[in-house]
């Protein structure tokens, strides 16, 4: 049971354990006050013994204060530090998670367990359970004593236990269903807030406001739909309550009054049997409550351990041995779970590569032809679903991932900034970089000039995604921080994609120069800067159909020779054209 499985994580059991026995403390001293009003009712309170009772009444208050006090500090203690213990956790958890599940997750799901979810399950593991388990002590302990009073008159109000499980039952059932579809269509909604928000600029220009706020409202009402069903059960289980507690109270009085009539039972007794009566039908009436609230929390704890659950990227054993041969591709095939619209799985098929130290080796073909699923195969992302993935001579599978990375820099194609300086930004390529390492590298990219005219240079802040910067900007950034991490293998994915014809020439420079000694693998969609290239690979649907040197290929007048003259006449169409202009 996964709640038994967040029982075992938590840490400072012992002030969950606390809790309950001060709250069954409660309990005991509610009790004692029955029971002294019994006994004071029947036996009367002398002159001298009054200012006794006033003090064990004063003395009981006080000890009830201290015990309740003491139950809300341990409460509110376990519950944070529980929360913590969580969300550590769920943190490692999902920054070694592998690749695949954040493809197959929404960040609006992540962010609601993160959040909503964890919340939910601290507060029933330091408020609903506690609550439970001590009615549950207090209900035997009080139910044991009216026995002791009066044995039928106790059996007799028991009538309403088997009804209050009934209606548990009943109203609880549908709750677990309600409360999942519920918090499901909660992570759509914080998914369109974020893309919203992320996209700000996109839907203005376009006008979809109102398009996006009618989407955004048809979830939130979904999504209230489903939380008013759960209401309406809350609301029917309230109504169930105060049944529950009102029956054994009149069957309590009716019988008590007349036993007491008959002098079957005194008048102390009478009023002990209803004054704990209320400890045993309090339980009973809230029965509901508490299965409601389990069935809820359920819901919670189910997602947070999905988290928990996650599959960690694998972390192998052994140390990186320096060879000439790079990566070495054996028969690789790769399929996602799901088919396309054709029903092909195999994204990649049959990849048989062999990629030497200190070469350049271009990945070209038309977009979903597979190239950047390759490189996440190369990067470890993704494990093969046939054949082999070798670096340096030893499956990827051998490596430790991390070891494994560190001989990668990686330059997307939509570079990402993290909120913080651009200086920080950079520095994440090598840890514990200078700030003069990280200035030759941005001088390196070509990108000094253009951070030394920010209003705050180096230590500018950069907004949210980088939506200060420019596309080029960010893409230079992006290749500073590579270049800063100096490691031996260059992973490109199309890097020049968003930089003009000037810069894009000064970056091919920079990085000639800095790969001379490296091993560079980059995808590129400009044929224009790969020719320089020692081996070149065409993919298509998934398939290596042609490889060799530029000279190679255009001789060979396939794919990449068509490929290659069509992007020079849409060149030569833009250059006449801007003369034309000019003119």
């Amino acid at each position: 049971m996964n709640l038994l499985r967040i029982w075992k994580l938590a840490e400072h059991k012992t002030l969950f354990v606390f809790q309950v026995l001060m709250n069954i403390g409660l309990a005991f001293i509610t009790i004692a006050v029955s029971d002294f009003t019994r006994k004071a009712v029947d036996q009367g309170i002398g002159g001298g013994q009054i200012s006794t009772t006033i003090l064990k009444f004063v003395l009981l208050t006080l000890i009830g204060t201290v015990l309740s006090y003491g139950s809300v500090i341990c409460q509110g203690r376990f519950s944070v530090l529980l929360i913590e213990r969580l969300r550590n956790m769920t943190t490692a958890k999902l920054v070694n998670a592998e690749y695949g599940f954040y493809e197959k997750e929404t960040t609006g799901s992540i962010s609601n367990r993160m959040l909503r979810d964890m919340t939910c399950v601290a507060d029933y593991m330091s408020g609903g359970m506690p609550e439970f388990l001590t009615n549950i002590i207090i209900f035997a302990c009080c139910f044991m004593y009216l026995l002791k009073v009066n044995l039928a008159m106790t059996l007799v109000s028991a009538i309403c236990i088997p009804m209050a499980v009934i209606l548990a039952k009943k109203v609880a059932s549908p709750t677990y269903d309600t409360i999942e579809k519920f918090e499901t269509k909660i992570d759509e909604v914080i998914e369109i807030a974020q893309d919203t928000i992320h996209n700000v600029r996109v839907e203005k220009v376009y006008g979809l406001q109102d398009l996006r706020k009618d989407y955004f409202d048809k979830n939130i009402d979904e999504a209230t739909a489903y939380y008013v069903k759960y209401e309406k059960l809350v609301a029917k289980a309230g109504g169930y309550k105060y049944i529950i507690k009102a029956m054994p109270m009149l069957i309590c009085i009716f019988i008590g009054f007349y036993n007491s009539y008959r002098g079957n039972i005194t008048s102390g007794e009478l009023i002990a049997f209803v004054l704990l009566l209320q400890n045993v039908s309090k339980p009973l009436s809230e029965l509901t409550r508490y299965v409601t609230e389990f069935k809820e929390a359920m819901v919670s704890v189910d997602r947070m351990m999905q988290i928990v659950d996650v599959k960690e990227e694998a972390f192998g054993e052994e140390e990186e041995k320096e060879k000439s041969l790079v990566f070495e591709l054996k028969d690789i095939s790769f399929s996602y779970d799901v088919a396309d619209e054709q029903g092909n799985k195999e994204i990649l098929s049959h990849i048989n590569m062999q990629i030497s130290q200190g070469k350049a080796i271009a990945l070209v073909g038309a977009s979903g032809s597979g190239k950047s699923t390759l490189f996440k195969l190369l990067m470890g992302f993704h494990k093969p679903t046939k054949g082999e993935v070798c670096l340096y001579g030893r499956s990827l599978n051998d490596w430790d991932i991390e070891k494994a990375r560190r001989q990668m820099a990686y330059v997307a194609q939509d570079t990402y900034l993290f909120e913080g300086t651009v200086a920080e930004n950079i520095g994440y390529g090598k840890e514990g970089a200078t700030l003069e390492e990280i200035i030759e590298a941005a001088k390196k990219a070509y990108a000094n000039e253009f951070i030394m005219a920010m209003p705050q240079g180096y230590q500018t802040v950069i907004s949210e995604r980088g939506s200060n910067l420019s596309g080029g900007q960010r893409q230079r950034l992006g290749i500073a921080r590579a270049l800063l991490k100096d490691a031996p293998i260059f992973l490109l994915d199309e890097m020049t994609s968003a930089l003009d014809v000037e810069s894009e020439k000064l970056i091919q420079k920079a990085i000639e120069e800095y790969s001379k000694s490296k091993t560079v693998i980059l995808i590129a969609h400009r044929l224009s800067t790969i020719r320089q290239a020692d081996e070149i690979y065409v993919l298509d649907q998934g398939q290596v159909i042609e490889k060799g040197s530029h000279e190679d290929l255009i001789a060979k007048s396939g794919m990449y020779s068509k490929l290659y003259s069509n992007q020079q006449n849409q060149i030569s169409y833009k250059e006449m054209a801007t003369s034309e202009d000019t003119l």
